[in-house]
């Protein structure tokens, strides 16, 4: 196989173990881990070539013919092992490294001490001994990945703890010497227990979970302090900005009454100003002149009309003398009122005949030009 990535699976299928995979599985695991300490000066593939059968005999399998599949096992399984061998626990980097040999060996332990088969009181157990011992990792990293064959049939369980418990001393050893490892690096003193007084690690289970729950649901109320805080301020807020939008809705409507008012009352002022006998009754007499009733002051009537509405600022003024003549050119058409289209002319004549209207000193209304010819 050319992938260093492998498994047991991989090491059991390569080798042709058709029997006895759990059993296999832990034979290989135990060697592979104790090995380690072995007090040889070789390097640990030598002390697997040599120690092989000695551990792995009843497999019958040749160590030269397997020794390609079961070191790229050993890189991809079992490397803080053969690290710790050749180039001393120091030379391990990774703490995460030392700890999983720690859970690994210390596991391997429990079991020889415990007719315990459930990885779950067992990996409760260890966090709890680490935790007193000062030890503070997190739970998760409690990992027994590597044992889980352990755990998934009661009759193996007991055939593979029946092996632990025959290379009990090489465990012991192995144990302890990556506890003095440990030791060294942090500073510290373990103290573990071996023995489970399933009560007391239940109790010292819950404690720690009680305690971390008590930290979470701490943390929880203050978020939710703090959220009802800030729900209250934009509601506070949302209130406030209602309360001004109501009061602009209700401004522009008193706005727009007052505008309508204000146009109808102009209105109603120019009709009787114009209709008013101080100005000659203006309307009353265009009124009956187009009814046909003769009337003889049409100059006086068209002179106070003007009069009337120069008064509200609407007046004619002659911005180009009426009867003059002007150019019209393309586009220049915009400067007047014309009596019809000229937009397909470029240029032509006109006549100005009416004047430019204005409202406060704003024109309104362009001079009116009558177009000269077709």
């Amino acid at each position: 196989m050319s992938n260093l990535k492998i498994g047991i699976r991989d090491v059991i299928k390569e080798l042709d173990i058709n029997k006895n995979k759990v059993e296999f599985t832990n034979d290989l695991n135990l060697f592979l881990n104790v090995i380690a300490f072995n007090e040889s000066t070789k390097d640990y593939y030598d002390i697997v070539k040599e120690k092989f059968d000695d551990y792995m005999g009843k497999w019958e399998l040749d160590i030269d013919i397997s020794f390609s599949i079961i070191s790229k096992y050993i890189k991809s399984r079992k490397l803080p092992y053969k690290i710790a061998k050749d180039e001393g626990f120091e030379q391990i980097k990774s703490e995460k490294f030392i700890i999983s040999m720690l859970v690994e060996l210390y596991a391997m332990k429990i079991i020889v001490e415990n007719n315990e088969n459930s990885k779950e009181e067992i990996s409760k157990f260890i966090y709890g001994e680490f935790i007193k011992n000062g030890l503070n990792i997190n739970e998760k990293d409690i990992i027994l990945n590597d044992l889980d064959y352990l755990f998934k049939d009661v009759k193996l369980f007991l055939i593979c703890r029946e092996s632990l418990i025959n290379r009990k001393e090489e465990i012991n050893q192995s144990l302890n010497k990556t506890i003095g490892a440990i030791e060294k690096r942090k500073n510290i003193i373990l103290n573990l227990n071996y023995k489970i007084n399933f009560q007391e690690n239940i109790d010292q289970y819950m404690k720690q979970e009680s305690l971390q729950l008590k930290k979470r649901i701490e943390k929880l109320e203050k978020d939710v302090e703090l959220n009802n805080i800030l729900i209250a301020e934009y509601m506070d807020r949302e209130i406030e900005l209602q309360n001004e939008i109501s009061k602009l809705q209700k401004y522009n409507i008193e706005l727009i009454g007052y505008g309508q008012e204000q146009y109808a009352k102009a209105l109603v002022d120019l009709v009787r100003n114009m209709n008013d006998s101080t100005n000659g009754n203006l309307l009353d007499r265009l009124y009956c002149y187009s009814k046909g009733y003769e009337e003889k002051s049409l100059i006086f009537v068209a002179k106070n009309l003007f009069n009337v509405l120069r008064q509200v600022g609407i007046y004619p003024r002659e911005t180009i003398r009426i009867g003059e003549n002007v150019s019209i050119e393309e586009y220049s058409f915009y400067n007047y009122r014309l009596n019809k289209d000229i937009s397909d002319i470029k240029l032509c004549e006109g006549e100005v005949v009416y004047p430019a209207w204005f409202y406060n000193n704003k024109e309104i209304l362009k001079p009116y030009v009558t177009i000269k010819g077709e």
